[in-house]
C-alpha cells in the first residue's frame, strides 16, 4: 500500500516508522528540512522537503498513485486543504488530524467530508477517553476494549502479593478453573515476552491479560489487586487533554475534580468551560499549593501538562505522598519502559493513541481494529474472519500459527469464548491476536479469505 504522510512531527513520525516496519511504500512530505534529514537517515522511507499544499510536488511523488493520504502537520486548516487537494488527484482514503472542536461538536455546520476528509482523529480527545477508562479500573496499570467493550484487555504489575507468582500459566488457569482468561503478554526487564503455558508469573512483571469485561473483577482480585472507588481526582494541566479529561469525568456525578493550571488567562477561560470542575490557578510543582489543595486525601493524580518530566516527577512525588493511583502523559518514546520501574502506574501516550485509530484503517484483511500499549514491543489486532479463511480449517491445537503470535479471545454473535487447543475459528467470528511486530505479516495471512 502506498501512502502519504504530511507531516513528521511526533505522531507521524511513530506512524511512518511502524508502516515502514510493516513494508508499505511511505512517503513522508515535511518543511523542516532538520527533520527530513533525520528522517532519511532513521526510516526506511521516501522523504520530500515542501509542504503538502504545493500541487507540483505532490505530482512530482505520484499522488494520484496512493492508497491513503495522511495529514498530521501542526495546522488544521494545512491538513484540510491538504486532504482536499489529495481528494482532487483520486486518493481514496484521507485521514486528517483536527484540533479544534467546533469540527466535532457542530457537524450540523461543518462537515469535514465536504472538504475532502474521510475521517478526522482528535488526539486529545482520545487520550483523554483513554485515562478516563483507566480511572474506572483502578488496579490496571492500561486497559483496552474490543468486541464493542465485551473483551478488555487490561495490564497489572506483579507485586509479592500476588498469588499467583512462581507459577507457569498452565498451573495457573487450573487453579482458576471457574473463570476463563489468556495471559496474551508478560513485560520483564523492558523485554516483552508472548508467553506460553509453560512460561512463569515472577515479581515485578507486568502481566496483560485478556477476558470477558464482566470478569474483570474476578481477575484483578485473584492477582491479588482491589479495584477501588476513585472518587476524588486532581488534574495537572489545563491544556485540551486535562480539558476533555475533566469533561468526561463531570458526567461521573460523585466524582470531585480539581483542575490545576498555572496560566492565568487559561484558567479564566476554563472557568467558563468547565461546570463541575474546582479551577485552581497555580504551580503543580509547587508542594505547599498541592498540600493545600488536598493532595493527601486525592484517589487519582493525573499530569498532562506540556512538560513530559514535570508529568513524571509530580507523579513520582504524588506515589512518594500515597496517592493510590497516578496517571502521566509521557510522549517520548524511550520514557516509556522506566515508567514502570520507577512507579508511575500509567503511561499514557497521545502518539501511540493515535496511531492505534489509524493503523486499523491500514491493515490489511478483515482487521477491525489495532492497538498498541506503552513500552510494550508487540500489536494488538482484532479480525473478523472471512469465509474460506485459512484459520477456519482446524482446531487451533492442529494448527502452526505464527510464532511470536497467540489468539486471546474469540467473540461470536453474544458469546464470549476464551480459546483452548479444542477451540475451532468460524467464519464471522472477532479474533483478538496479540503478536510480535516481526509477526504481524504471517498472521495477516491467516485471516484473509
Amino acid at each position: 500500500m502506498t501512502i502519504i504522510i504530511a507531516g513528521l512531527g511526533q505522531v507521524g513520525w511513530h506512524l511512518a516508522k511502524v508502516l515502514s516496519n510493516e513494508h508499505h511504500d511511505v512517503i513522508a512530505i515535511e518543511p523542516d528540512s532538520a527533520l527530513c534529514q533525520q528522517a532519511e537517515e532513521h526510516l526506511d522511507i521516501r522523504v520530500y522537503h515542501g509542504y503538502a499544499t504545493d500541487s507540483r510536488l505532490l505530482e512530482e511523488i505520484g499522488v494520484q498513485n496512493a492508497d491513503m493520504f495522511v495529514a498530521f502537520t501542526g495546522s488544521d486548516e494545512l491538513n484540510i486543504l491538504s486532504c482536499q487537494m489529495a481528494a482532487k488527484y483520486g486518493v481514496a482514503k484521507k485521514i486528517a488530524r483536527i484540533r479544534n472542536l467546533d469540527f466535532f461538536e457542530r457537524e450540523n455546520r461543518f462537515r469535514l467530508s465536504d472538504w475532502g476528509v474521510d475521517i478526522a482523529i482528535q488526539p486529545e480527545l482520545e487520550t483523554a477517553k483513554e485515562i478516563v477508562l483507566l480511572i474506572k479500573r483502578s488496579a490496571a496499570t492500561d486497559v483496552l476494549e474490543f468486541a464493542e467493550g465485551r473483551l478488555q484487555l487490561i495490564g497489572i504489575r506483579l507485586d509479592t502479593e500476588t498469588p499467583a507468582l512462581n507459577k507457569t500459566l498452565q498451573e495457573i488457569g487450573q487453579e482458576f478453573p471457574e473463570v476463563l482468561f489468556r495471559v496474551v503478554a508478560i513485560l520483564r526487564n523492558n523485554r516483552t515476552i508472548i508467553p506460553t503455558g509453560k512460561d512463569y508469573l515472577l515479581r515485578r512483571d507486568q502481566a496483560f491479560i485478556l477476558a470477558e469485561t464482566r470478569e474483570i473483577p474476578k481477575i484483578v482480585q485473584f492477582f491479588g489487586k482491589a479495584e477501588e472507588k476513585l472518587d476524588k481526582i486532581m488534574i495537572l494541566g489545563g491544556g485540551k487533554i486535562g480539558r476533555e479529561t475533566a469533561k468526561l469525568l463531570e458526567k461521573e456525578r460523585s466524582i470531585e475534580i480539581k483542575l490545576i493550571e498555572s496560566n492565568p488567562e487559561k484558567s479564566l477561560v476554563l472557568v467558563d468551560q468547565l461546570e463541575r470542575t474546582m479551577i485552581i490557578q497555580g504551580d503543580g510543582r509547587d508542594f505547599d499549593l498541592l498540600a493545600s489543595e488536598g493532595i493527601l486525601e486525592t484517589d487519582v493524580l493525573i499530569s498532562v501538562t506540556d512538560d513530559e518530566e514535570t508529568n513524571i516527577l509530580t507523579s513520582l512525588l504524588a506515589r512518594h505522598l500515597g496517592v493510590p493511583k497516578t496517571i502521566a502523559l509521557v510522549n517520548k518514546e524511550e520514557y516509556l519502559p522506566i515508567m514502570a520501574p520507577i512507579g508511575i502506574d500509567a503511561a499514557i501516550n497521545t502518539n501511540m493513541v493515535t496511531s492505534n485509530a489509524i493503523l486499523s484503517l491500514i491493515r490489511r484483511g478483515q482487521v477491525l481494529s489495532v492497538a498498541s500499549l506503552p513500552g510494550i514491543e508487540a500489536e494488538i489486532l482484532e479480525y473478523r474472519v472471512p469465509e474460506k479463511a485459512k484459520i477456519t480449517r482446524k482446531p487451533l491445537s492442529k494448527i502452526k500459527f505464527p510464532k511470536g503470535a497467540v489468539i486471546g479471545g474469540i467473540t461470536r454473535g453474544d458469546q464470549v469464548i476464551i480459546p483452548v487447543g479444542s477451540t475451532q475459528v468460524q467464519a464471522g467470528d472477532r479474533v483478538v491476536v496479540f503478536c510480535a511486530p516481526d509477526a504481524v505479516k504471517d498472521v495477516e495471512v491467516w485471516f484473509l479469505g
